[in-house]
């Protein structure tokens, strides 16, 4: 009795093993249809199926941004100064808008991962701590130039 009921489990084990092979065969099968067929799509279908641009490229974008600050900032470091150039504000203010453009992007695209990998513009921000007061610096004495020409 122990030997044929030994049997009997080989032979569903191996059973179950062909089964499970049939089934990945027959997946592979079908995934590669499927691809074949993606292939014959009309170029219309497929630029309207495409994102414009995908999200690896619009995390370097961000992350080219996120360098100039990253430099900014270390220059700061190095060489203490009382207010920005012109030219750093000019910097500061399209690196911000290009993080938010890339973060808003993401988002819309589904592919926002949060923290630690994707961070909002605040806390970018809040990582420059000498830019940061520089920059806030020119809109506190831009605003009050503002008031007192308005006055």
């Amino acid at each position: 009795m122990d030997t044929a009921l030994t049997v009997v489990i080989i032979l569903l084990t191996l059973l179950l093993v062909l089964i499970l092979l049939l089934y990945f065969f027959t997946q592979q099968g079908f995934k590669d249809v499927v691809a074949r067929m993606g292939n014959t799509a009309t170029p219309a279908a497929q630029a309207a199926a495409e994102p414009k641009r995908n999200a690896d490229a619009v995390r370097r974008e961000r992350s080219v941004a996120h360098d100039q600050l990253v430099l900014m900032e270390a220059d700061l470091s190095i060489n203490p100064r009382e207010a920005l150039m012109p030219e750093d504000i000019e910097s500061f203010e399209s690196c911000r808008k290009s993080i938010k453009i890339c973060n808003a992007e993401l988002k819309k695209m589904g592919q926002w991962m949060g923290l630690p990998f994707d961070l909002e513009w605040v806390e970018i921000q809040q990582r420059q701590p000498q830019l940061n007061e520089l920059y806030r610096k020119f809109v506190e004495s831009t605003l009050e130039k503002a008031e007192q020409g308005g006055s």
